[in-house]
């Protein structure tokens, strides 16, 4: 795809009110791993503790995503992009040169969706670690 072709557009914190809406609907779809809800997003966003990224393909928008800097990572916590739609392939190098200038040293990403394992690989990502949970057992039923 050609450079001209895509957009990654980032939402200024004062426009997020706007384009807040259109979007907003599309969180049901994206499991939460870090169980996070859409207005903590929004706040992050709101603070610059995070943008708002638009996807553009040929004048249409094809997805959108969220990402904040975790220590020294640019982390992609957010994604959603219509169905079929390859985002790492089409804006790596945007996502990489973002990651630059915020002084990261890695792109990451973390889903607690499977397919993830046969794919990240053919976009340079290799897995660091695993997390599993487990409730807290009630201590006051014993």
């Amino acid at each position: 795809m050609q450079m001209s072709d895509r957009q990654l557009i980032v939402v200024p914190p004062a426009e997020l009110r706007d384009v807040w809406p259109s979007i907003r609907q599309q969180f049901d779809e994206i499991p939460m791993s870090d169980g996070a809800i859409p207005e903590e997003v929004f706040l992050a966003c709101a603070n610059g503790s995070a943008v708002l990224c638009l996807l553009f393909v040929d004048g249409e928008r094809v997805g959108w995503m969220v990402n904040h800097l975790i220590g020294r990572d640019f982390h992609i916590w957010l994604l959603w992009a219509r169905n079929g739609f390859d985002v790492m392939s089409v804006f790596r190098a945007d996502l990489m040169q973002m990651a630059r200038t915020a002084g990261a040293r890695m792109l990451t990403f973390g889903s607690s969706r499977r397919g993830w394992e046969k794919v990240a690989g053919h976009h340079g990502f290799k897995m660091r670690s695993t997390t599993y949970e487990c409730p807290l057992d009630d201590l006051t039923a014993q």
